[in-house]
This record gives structure tokens, sequence and C-alpha cells, in this order.
């Protein structure tokens, strides 16, 4: 066999392969640039294996820069592609009150205030033990904390709603209630609902005669020992 006849088998036998950022179109055998957003999914996919119970967040498919894990409990990974050159920047997802208002530990209260970042190019597997190592145990602990605080204020946001009810009941059908629930405004008196036991009354321009029934009312209740 000649050399060139032998270097053609040699080429006939190799399979080339595409590179990283590459993918192949079956259908037509094209090799096709990955976006950062398939790639920086395609490196989330290959992780999942190491990290039992996660999947990768479809809310996050039409991102450009960033992506998510989540584990169906409510806790959540969020990757960042693009705050740190060849690195995944790791922040935690948190839990939302009943007005949609996030509760975030504060600085003081954990170490990954500003994030976790890993470098990209490690293996899955080392990539997927290091968050379970260095993020995980914090992250679970962390977010049950701050579900602890979202019960808590929704509870305490419940009342004070039923408080407000409650008082502008008292104050008859003409009471307006604003945009905030614990606020009441009828003619020249204004009831602000602090707490579930903590309220702030204010009287304008009243009359002479009101003013008197309304401190009479004041101190029959004990409101001077207080």
């Amino acid at each position: 066999m000649s050399d060139t006849a032998e270097e053609t088998t040699v080429k006939e036998n190799i399979e080339i392969l595409p590179a990283v950022g590459m993918c192949q179109d079956c259908t037509t055998g094209q090799v096709q640039q990955m976006s950062e957003k398939e790639q920086l999914d395609a490196e989330l996919r290959a992780i999942l294996p190491y990290l039992p119970g996660w999947e990768l967040d479809p809310r996050y498919h039409a991102h450009t820069w960033c992506a998510a894990l989540i584990d169906g409990t409510g806790k959540g990974i969020h990757v960042n592609a693009t705050q740190a050159k060849g690195r995944f920047y790791i922040s935690g997802m948190w839990p939302t009150d009943k007005k949609n208002h996030r509760h975030i530990p504060n600085k003081t209260e954990h170490i990954f205030h500003h994030g976790l970042s890993i470098a990209r190019n490690r293996p899955p597997e080392k990539i997927a033990a290091d968050l379970q190592r260095r993020f995980l145990p914090w992250y679970t602990a962390a977010y049950a904390e701050q579900v602890k605080r979202v019960e808590s204020h929704d509870t305490t946001q419940q009342r004070r709603q039923e408080v407000t009810l409650e008082l502008a009941a008292l104050l008859g059908k003409e009471t307006q209630l604003q945009s905030d629930p614990s606020h009441i405004y009828v003619n020249a008196l204004t009831v602000d609902i602090h707490g579930t036991d903590s309220v702030t009354i204010q009287l304008r321009y009243t009359s002479l005669k009101i003013a008197k029934a309304v401190l009479r009312a004041f101190v029959k209740a004990d409101g001077l020992t207080e």
C-alpha cells in the first residue's frame, strides 16, 4: 500500500468531534456555534446528575446571562455567568411574602451576602461537590429561617388588617380605608395601626365639645395609666 493510500485510510477512520461550545445538527451534520445561554444550560445540566433533586428552572429559559437550579420546595440556586469571567457566580433565591416582598438575610447573618464564585472549567462532579460543601448547608438553613420570617410577617399583616376593619366598623359606613390597609381616615380623624396592639389616633381641627368627649373616653379607658 502506498503512503498516500495509507494516509487516506487513516483519515477516513478519524471522527471529528465538535469543539467545546459547538454542537452538531443531527439532520444536516453541520457543526453550529452554541449561544452563551445554551452553553451555560449545557454546563449546568452536566452538574445535575451530581445534585440529586435539583433541576433547571424553566422560567429562566429566555434569560441570556443567567440560569437557576430549583429543588421543587421553593429553594433555588441562581447562577450568573457574566459576573466574573470564567466563573459561575452563585447566589441563593429567597421566599416572598403575600405582598411579593422578598425576605433576604442581612449582611451580618450570612457569609455569602455577595455570592460565591466557582471556576467553570472544573469537572461537573467537582462543581457539584463544591456547592454541596460550601453553599448548600448554609443556604438551606438560611432559607428555612427566612420562611419562618415570611410566615410571621404574613400573620402580623393579617392581624393588622383585622384590627383595621374592626376599628373602621366602629367609625361607621363613611369610613375611608386607604391603599395602606393599616390606615383609616374619616372627616378630621386619622387612625394608623402600627401592630396588633398599637394604634395612633390624630384629631385635626375638632370642636371643643368633641375634644372633651374624646378625653373623657380616654380617661375612662385608663389611657393615662398605660
